[in-house]
């Protein structure tokens, strides 16, 4: 069975496990540690999710969580695929709810995705949704971040032309998803980003958070080294210091407590490159590891160094990983959590955030449904 057919009967088996995203977190609430989300971030994490389609879950879904911050608490992150019976689900939802204002940009973009050629030829089928959960936060719920992922071949250095062609082409089609168009300033800031990129990177991700009108987010990775990594700042033109990173990125190199890095940036409407730059760490090349071993250089790195919380970084280590079968709504699952990534966030000099990215994968118990297109 291909790709296309696994990713199908996957998708049809999740479709019937709930109505919505957070009826399907409800199910699970005992496998999600309360040491990481519980009280009143859990609850606004709940109600935000209850008005999410199904469809933006049966292939998996994700919380960024704030190491640093002692608010059990975490943002949502959930993916579509374009062409998928879940992207269909979702645009006739969409369309059932033209007064939901939260959706016209995903649904904006991911139109883009299976119309235009551009977007097409970078091999940009994944469509990520970032949900912001704030507890204390008054008023509606602000529109989700929108983001789109190139594929690794294609968004390259070693394809000057064609990877900066298709650089340019997402960041438009996000651009005009969140609701503006991608201006001189910008282009030029992304020639200057990927001329600097060194061989063997690409571009990850181009995405925005339209409700912040902040401009864009980038993320290039695959960097080995942390030498690649600060000599590629130095090239751009980051205003902070590539120094203030180097001591502990060598030393996390050292303990072989990452197998590649991803620098994050933003570009402001205006041009020029943020202050802010986050640092993610990879613990393998594969995207879902669902072993807790490979993150715990890495792990007990964050901790020695007192950049977040030691009650936190345990939790992680050892309520977040694993794979186990658990009685859904409509038949067994197999359910799979692990880490995806780790950042940690710069600003005036010094590491001031960490953050984990965790997984929840749901598979139903048969061999077809084990590969999940990623």
């Amino acid at each position: 069975m291909n790709i296309e057919e696994s990713r199908a009967g996957l998708e049809k088996h999740m479709l019937a496990q709930a109505d919505s995203v957070g009826e399907l977190l409800e199910q699970f609430r005992s496998r999600i540690s309360p040491e990481l989300i519980d009280g009143p971030g859990w609850d606004r994490l709940l109600r935000r999710a209850r008005a999410l389609p199904i469809s933006l879950a049966t292939s998996g879904f994700g919380f960024e969580l704030p190491l640093h911050e002692p608010e059990l608490r975490a943002d949502l992150g959930v993916a579509l695929f374009d062409g998928s019976l879940s992207a269909a689900h979702f645009e006739e939802w969409c369309r059932a709810q033209p007064d939901e204002p939260s959706t016209a940009p995903a649904f904006r973009l991911l139109r883009t995705m299976g119309r235009e050629p551009a977007i097409q030829q970078i091999g940009g089928t994944k469509l990520m949704l970032e949900y912001d959960i704030d507890p204390g936060r008054a008023g509606p719920p602000p529109d989700p971040g929108i983001f789109l992922y190139p594929a690794a071949d294609v968004v390259s250095s070693k394809d000057s032309v064609r990877g900066l062609e298709g650089f340019l082409a997402a960041a438009a089609a996000v651009a005009a998803a969140a609701g503006w168009t991608l201006e001189a300033t910008e282009r030029r800031q992304i020639e200057r980003l990927f001329s600097a990129m060194p061989p063997d990177t690409h571009v990850g991700s181009v995405g925005a958070f339209p409700s912040r009108s902040d401009g864009l987010r980038i993320a290039v990775t695959g960097f080995r080294k942390t030498r690649d990594f600060t000599d590629f700042l130095e090239r751009t033109d980051w205003p902070g210091r590539p120094e203030a990173v180097a001591p502990f990125l060598s030393e996390m190199e050292e303990r072989d407590a990452f197998a590649h890095l991803a620098a994050h940036f933003d570009i402001p409407t205006q041009g020029g490159l943020g202050p802010a730059l986050g640092v993610s760490f990879h613990a393998r090349d594969v995207q879902w590891v669902k072993d807790v071993d490979p993150w715990m250089e890495l792990i007990d790195g964050v901790g020695e160094h007192g950049l977040a919380l030691r009650d936190k970084l345990s939790a992680l280590a050892t309520a977040w990983s694993g794979a186990e079968a658990v009685f859904g709504r409509r038949s067994m699952l197999l359910l799979v959590k692990g880490i995806h990534h780790i950042k940690l966030v710069v600003s005036d000099g010094r590491f001031t955030q960490a953050k984990a990215y965790v997984f929840v994968l749901m598979l139903p118990p048969f061999p077809a449904a084990s590969a999940t297109g990623r």
